[in-house]
């Protein structure tokens, strides 16, 4: 029986505020080295807040980042459509 091995892809989970951003500044020119990395490597940098989802959104413009995100201390996960292969109907109140 031949054994198959598996590399696990890695995702990077990030906080914001005196994490990714700097706590005073709020800019992550400090970590545009290692973003770099990331993106050239193709691997997922999912922001995790208490900021609310619209104060993300802006964030992920300025970091070009459409992975899902985290928002409000974990009360909203948020996905692209595109991330999932298969279509699914919204529902709610």
């Amino acid at each position: 029986m031949q054994l198959m091995t598996t590399t696990p892809n890695p995702i990077i989970f990030t906080d914001l505020d005196g994490t990714l951003l700097d706590r005073e500044t709020y800019t992550f020119e400090p970590a545009l080295p290692a973003l770099r990395i990331l993106q050239e490597k193709g691997i997922p940098l999912i922001l995790s807040s208490s900021k609310t989802r619209a104060e993300i959104e802006l964030y992920r413009k300025r970091l070009e980042n459409d992975h899902p995100f985290v928002s409000e201390n974990g009360g909203q996960c948020s996905f692209p459509r595109a991330i999932f292969p298969f279509h699914f109907r919204m529902t709610g109140n």
